[in-house]
């Protein structure tokens, strides 16, 4: 049975959440090295099984989001760059969406956006069913969750979409 609240109630802030958020989500781990990320960027590994890379944006479209995406986990792990705590709240996460505001640019065959003084690279194709100009429509945010960053569009609850940050 839905509980209702009588008009003009109003929740604690701590009661709140955005409907595409899980429930338990895991800490981010501690910062990287850069020199450790570039390492592991440069020997491919997060390209295993992973959607493979194209020459135009159109193209970075899936066929069939069930099919051609990959979570970290399933690329064997996240081993890229990770945003120090302090930055990270500050400027990512749920309570900061924003829009890309134009085209991501293709750069070594993915799609490449920056956004509070990072870039990211879109390793997973975007879901067919979202409209061909989402990123200067839709607010989306990048967050963390357990195995990897992740770029998530509220408008579609429980779509990730596997990013790196590109250094």
């Amino acid at each position: 049975m839905e509980r209702r609240e009588a008009p003009g109630t109003m929740r604690p802030p701590s009661d709140r959440r955005e409907p595409s958020r899980p429930q338990a989500r895991e800490a981010r781990p501690s910062p990287r090295a850069a020199e450790t990320a570039r390492a592991w960027q440069a020997r491919d590994t997060w390209r295993r099984d992973a959607w493979p890379a194209r020459s135009s944006w159109r193209e970075h479209r899936a066929h069939q989001w069930e099919r051609d995406h990959r979570t970290w986990a399933q690329r064997g792990g996240y081993g890229g760059y990770r945003i120090p705590e302090p930055q990270f709240v500050s400027r990512f996460g749920y309570q900061h969406p924003f829009l890309i505001g134009s085209r991501p640019v293709i750069y070594q065959g993915y799609p490449r956006f920056r956004c509070g003084g990072y870039w990211f690279l879109i390793v997973d194709p975007w879901p067919e069913f979202w409209v061909d100009d989402w990123y200067l429509t839709d607010r989306v945010y990048v967050d963390y969750y357990g195995d990897g960053y992740y770029l998530v569009n509220p408008r579609h609850p429980g779509i990730r979409i596997a990013i790196t940050v590109f250094l």
